[in-house]
């Protein structure tokens, strides 16, 4: 009662979080995202694994540029998917009601793992096609987890860090597995796909109701499509923490595994502020959390020209990762909010089409530029953090 009191003025209270009456829709729905993540980066990860492997892999280490190619083609064939595929998922929740879109996206994930059997490359690459067909039911699950409660776009971090569990340890167990084939990783990720379906076996009782028609003006006002775009530029970070940072950290001397090391902490730091954010902070305080999260990107990218030792590159990686995130929690929330009432799968889903298309684009801009000249790659991408940054101060007091 004492820290309650506290914390009062400041708009946090306790008695908003009780969700005992809910805690079994929100553990099926936060299973339901875990899962889905957890099987596309194991999958992914043991992808890359078998491309190089000198015993039977695709591409040896004679020909490991083949590799990197190859490898680049299978993430963003993942991305590309979800561009598409997350607006079409979200349309069919709206329209035909969310449970056969999770039993559409759980048959394509049970379909990715089957196709890994086989030995070609283009088995791998349609696997991660359907991955990422499987992968577009996000925003769906967003919805569910923010329409369980009257306040429920606060658990909306929570949702997005067990996402990023599933990103974290699916690499961790790959480490520690021996040499697995292919026929155990596809039955093991089949067997796992069925936990999608868990929101199934739960009674889940939407505050939101059903539109038969997508209604485009409330998609499209005008703070809509500017959390549109700050969700682009946000996740154009996205993609710079797993293509600009490592490489700069490769090219500084340090090995693989310190490489990683970095990078699974930045993420772990990541998941826990956009889990804490989304639940404390409210919705008046969400954009200015954002301007600080694009400054935070902006500071850290320009510091990496100066970086020389691991606690630099370290607190350049926190600073990034960490400032990304808490953009995209903060459009995600808000738009929750914004399209509570109507359309709000279909909104979401956009939503998720701008943030596959920003991973894209940071994918594309490293891949492209790095190779031309990598200060280039860094300024375009500093550019970009900073039209975040302005864009978000356009929508301050709109919330």
């Amino acid at each position: 009662m004492i820290i309650s009191g506290l914390l009062k003025p400041y708009g946090i209270s306790f008695k908003k979080y009780n969700l005992q009456h809910h805690f079994k829709g929100f553990v099926a729905i936060y299973t339901a995202g875990f899962t889905q993540t957890f099987i596309a980066t194991l999958n992914y990860t043991m992808m890359i694994i078998w491309l190089g492997s000198s015993n039977g892999g695709l591409c040896p280490a004679l020909s490991m540029g083949r590799a990197v190619y190859y490898a680049w083609l299978l993430l963003i064939s993942y991305d590309a998917t979800e561009l598409v595929f997350k607006p079409i998922l979200s349309l069919i929740s709206d329209r035909f009601g969310w449970k056969i879109a999770i039993i559409l996206s759980t048959t394509s994930q049970i379909l990715s793992s089957a196709v890994l059997i086989g030995g070609e490359f283009q088995n791998l690459l349609l696997s991660r096609i359907l991955q990422g067909i499987a992968s577009s039911i996000s925003p769906t699950l967003m919805v569910l987890t923010s329409n369980l409660t009257d306040d429920g776009e606060r658990y909306v971090g929570v949702y997005m860090g067990f996402r990023g569990l599933g990103y974290l340890l699916a690499p961790l167990l790959t480490a520690v597995m021996k040499d697995p084939s292919r026929h155990f990783i596809a039955t093991i990720t089949s067997i796992l796909a069925f936990l999608q379906i868990a929101p199934l076996t739960v009674k889940v009782d939407l505050k939101f109701r059903k539109m038969n028609v997508f209604d485009l003006n409330i998609a499209f006002q005008r703070n809509t499509y500017l959390l549109f775009l700050l969700t682009v530029l946000a996740s154009v970070l996205m993609g710079v923490r797993f293509t600009l940072i490592p490489i700069t950290m490769i090219k500084r001397g340090f090995t693989t595994q310190i490489v990683s090391m970095i990078l699974t902490l930045s993420f772990l730091i990541c998941i826990i502020g956009q889990a804490s954010s989304g639940v404390l902070i409210e919705s008046k305080h969400l954009i200015p959390l954002a301007s600080s999260g694009f400054i935070l990107s902006t500071v850290g990218l320009i510091y990496i020209l100066f970086a020389v030792n691991l606690l630099e590159l370290l607190i350049i990686s926190l600073t990034v990762t960490l400032g990304s995130g808490l953009a995209l929690l903060s459009t995600n929330t808000l738009l929750t909010r914004e399209a509570r009432k109507t359309n709000i799968t279909s909104t979401l889903g956009l939503n998720g089409l701008a943030q596959s298309m920003g991973e894209l684009i940071g994918l594309i801009v490293v891949a492209r530029f790095s190779e031309i000249n990598f200060d280039i790659a860094l300024i375009l991408i500093v550019m970009f953090t900073l039209a975040g940054f302005i864009i978000s101060l356009f929508l301050r007091g709109k919330y």
